[in-house]
């Protein structure tokens, strides 16, 4: 593992102390979890805003992906 520096400023660094302590975790490996999270979070969201772009470039089914585009909620119904 590398390391680097970062700056934060004092009432984020506070708080990132407060987490940390609450979930055992050094303060390292909580900023790690957190930028893993981000950067899972933007590359769900750019797979979902492509595959959007894509449905409405080449629709197999209008009717079909209109539905596809408006809904809400994913899972079993």
């Amino acid at each position: 593992m590398k390391n680097v520096q970062i700056s934060f400023d004092e009432n984020l660094l506070k708080t990132i102390d407060r987490i940390a302590a609450s979930y055992q975790l050094s303060r390292s490996a909580m900023v790690r979890e957190a930028l893993e999270n981000w950067i899972r979070q933007r590359e769900i969201q750019e797979f979902e805003e492509a595959w959007i772009r894509k449905l409405k470039e080449n629709p197999d089914d209008i009717a079909d992906s209109e539905t596809w585009l408006h809904t809400e909620q994913w899972g079993d119904r």
